[in-house]
């Protein structure tokens, strides 16, 4: 695990050597491709979602080699998940529900106002998102505008449903259940190349964070998913990355 900023903590690895891990965010740390998947319900859901994760790497990693002149293999995808844990899957069910009902919808609906770059102040909330802009429009972060407007409409959600949808993860994964069900969905992610390791956003501190170190670190622990100690002094040197020459140095020669 790693140092905790803003409610969320490093988790990395790499499908080579296949091990997790992480370390505190240095100015040297590697660049990263930074996910977001909306919820799915069921094995079908998982696995759709997997396959547009790995469809988006395979369009965004040429270009962001050519841009920041990396090879490939440089660059790491690190989505975030918001952990819901229970003893049972019912109780982590349960857990998510209260969190919910605890939400304050005028705070959502300012956060979904600017995730969303259109003021929804004046729109009532069980009502539907009104029309949005287009994404060529939004001076900000276009994916995640992307994602949100589609899960609304996709589920015809109202801006409550849709602040709801939102709050635990904001727009990241959120997955309820036992330790060992969020291992697994952590397992099938990683190994399946969704993903080189996993922003945790815990959505409740400290509690959430220390379950996740407690409960489902030890499981990933034991499938060799995630290392016992580190060997590097950077989170760079974690993940096994070279250190990129320096452009301005090579320029000024």
């Amino acid at each position: 695990m790693g140092g905790v900023t803003e409610e969320r903590t490093e988790q990395d690895g790499r499908r080579r050597p296949r091990q997790y891990g992480g370390s505190g965010v240095r100015r040297d740390d590697p660049p990263g491709v930074a996910g977001g998947a909306g919820e799915g319900s069921g094995r079908l859901a998982d696995l759709v979602e997997i396959a547009a994760v790995q469809h988006a790497r395979q369009l965004a990693s040429p270009r962001l080699a050519r841009y920041g002149g990396r090879a490939e293999g440089d660059l790491l995808v690190l989505p975030g998940i918001a952990p819901v844990i229970g003893s049972t899957e019912a109780e982590a069910k349960t857990l998510e529900q209260q969190l919910t009902e605890l939400q304050v919808p005028e705070y959502g609906l300012a956060q979904l106002s600017g995730m969303l770059g259109t003021d929804l102040s004046g729109h009532p909330l069980d009502g539907p998102l009104p029309e949005l802009p287009e994404e060529r429009d939004i001076n900000g972060n276009k994916s995640r505008f992307t994602l949100v407007a589609e899960l609304a409409r996709r589920d015809g959600l109202t801006l409550r449903e849709l602040i709801a949808r939102l709050g635990a993860g904001r727009g990241h994964r959120v997955f309820a259940g036992t330790p060992e069900q969020i291992a697994d969905q952590l397992e099938q992610w990683f190994t399946q190349g969704a993903a080189d390791g996993f922003n945790i956003m815990a959505p409740v501190l400290p509690t959430g964070l220390t379950d996740f170190v407690d409960q489902v670190v030890p499981i990933l622990q034991r499938r060799g998913l995630f290392r016992a100690e580190y060997t590097g002094r950077t989170l760079r040197e974690n993940y096994g990355l070279p250190r990129p020459a320096n452009r301005h140095a090579r320029a000024g020669a």
